[in-house]
């Protein structure tokens, strides 16, 4: 079991994300947003500035999301209903698929497979009042870069409104 906290970077050109073990200071990796795309791009960097380890694309209406690889393989997927009165979602890794329900307000997500195993869960809450942070802690078969993109994913889903 790893657990990574993601915070939202302020005063930034597009959305960037910082990412960190649980307490510390040090910039694991960053999460940097296209600016004046029509559709969400994300690129997860090692460390704030360092080679790419990931991307994550959604489609317009932000139902769909992909993640790849930096040899742009596809590592997951994640899928949101269009209208629904729960926050919820579908991530599929591998074949497998994990589903999570975060309710009416979406503080968390627990991504369970029909065998009952929890995959992931990423906890929403405010850190402060200009940005927000996300507590991604992974527990089976879900590699850390689907992990931190897929608390991006919600966060772009549910919690931004551009």
């Amino acid at each position: 079991m790893e657990t990574f906290e993601v915070t939202q970077a302020v005063m930034t050109v597009g959305s960037t994300y910082q990412v960190s073990s649980p307490g510390a200071t040090a910039v694991l990796m960053t999460v940097k947003g296209s600016l004046m795309s029509p559709t969400p791009k994300f690129q997860l960097v090692s460390g704030d500035d360092g080679p790419e380890l990931a991307t994550l694309t959604g489609n317009f209406i932000k139902t769909k999301f992909q993640v790849k690889g930096a040899d742009s393989q596809e590592l997951g997927n994640l899928s949101f209903p269009a209208i629904a009165f729960k926050k919820t979602l579908v991530l599929t890794v591998g074949g497998r698929g994990f589903t999570a329900d975060g309710g009416l307000m979406g503080g968390a997500f627990r991504c369970i497979d029909n065998d009952g195993k929890v995959g992931l869960e990423i906890s929403y809450g405010k850190a402060e009042a200009f940005r927000d942070r996300f507590t991604v802690t992974i527990h089976d078969n879900v590699s850390k870069e689907v992990a931190i993109l897929s608390s991006v994913a919600i966060h772009s889903r549910f919690f931004e409104f551009v």
